[in-house]
């Protein structure tokens, strides 16, 4: 049984590497571009991007480009670059050495990996960090399952996600000016979807107290492509969607705010913070958006 996990995490590797793609030059630094794991929920907490199994005991989290100095390679084999995990996932107890290994793309780019298992009230949780190397800059894909059967279990996602990584130049946020065009009109409007959130359960000890409670999720586009979210309610003077400050939304709160444009059938939704974060996907029909395998429904 351990080869075949073996098998499966080197072959995660190796795809990696094939699918690792990096442009000659980038706008404002490099940015990791893949397909969420199926049947995992994303958390609204970033960065990380945080993905949890619906079913099961497992997590992934993709944490962005950041730049380095120094060998990365020895950085990686010497600290696992804990130090760059959110530190609700950093490990305390790791059993053994890790497994690393190391690939090269065709332009000589670098992708790291390391297999471990970290100890938690006596179980080994199984782990695996790639550190995907693009110039001065690294990201990291992190995964874990609290035991070996979750991990199992989980590999089928951890693999499809593995296999639709790929770098691309950065995009830097629209111009002010820039919108949708006259399309944006079949866009606009409040969507909402019902879906779980992050909280807090002061009962639980520390490390162990995230829960996730039900909650409302909205996304409010204009016809000039502005875009703004919020959990639990989204107050629009006098119900209406076209009196929102999205001036007023920007300076208070920039990570949920952005802009957004239209490419065919494609939807690129452009959110604030730093780094910024791109959302692609389908344009909405019938009134229904999907975003984060989230479906969203226009008011």
């Amino acid at each position: 049984m351990r080869t075949s996990i073996d098998s499966a995490v080197r072959h995660l590797a190796r795809i990696a590497v094939m699918a690792f793609v990096v442009t000659s030059a980038f706008a404002q630094g490099p940015a990791l571009r893949y397909e969420a794991p199926p049947g995992f929920y994303r958390s609204a907490i970033t960065p990380p991007d945080d993905y949890s199994a619906t079913e099961f005991n497992a997590t992934l989290q993709v944490y962005p480009f950041r730049p380095f100095s120094g060998d990365i390679g020895q950085m990686f084999r010497k600290t696992l670059l804990r130090e760059w995990i959110d530190p609700r996932y950093q490990e305390t107890n790791v059993a053994a050495p890790p497994e690393f290994r190391a690939g090269q793309d065709p332009a000589g780019q670098t992708v790291l990996s390391a297999r471990f298992a970290e100890v938690v009230g006596g179980v080994a949780r199984q782990r695996m960090r790639m550190v995907i190397v693009a110039g001065g800059a690294a990201a990291i894909v992190d995964a874990s399952a609290n035991n070996m059967t979750n991990w199992q279990r989980a590999l089928p996602a951890f693999n499809a996600t593995g296999a639709s990584l790929r770098v691309d130049a950065a995009a830097p946020a629209p111009a002010s000016n820039e919108g949708p065009g006259p399309a944006g009109r079949a866009v606009a409007g409040l969507y909402m979807a019902r879906t779980l959130k992050d909280a807090v359960d002061l009962n639980r000890s520390p490390g162990f107290n995230m829960i996730r409670v039900p909650a409302l999720h909205y996304y409010l586009f204009s016809p000039d492509g502005r875009v703004y979210r919020a959990y639990d309610s989204l107050p629009l003077p006098g119900g209406n969607p076209g009196r929102f400050d999205f001036d007023a939304a920007q300076r208070a709160d920039p990570v949920n705010s952005g802009r957004y444009t239209l490419q065919g059938r494609q939807l690129r939704i452009q959110m604030g913070g730093q780094p910024p974060r791109t959302i692609v996907t389908a344009v909405p029909e019938a009134g229904r958006l999907t975003i984060d395998n989230v479906g969203y429904v226009r008011q």
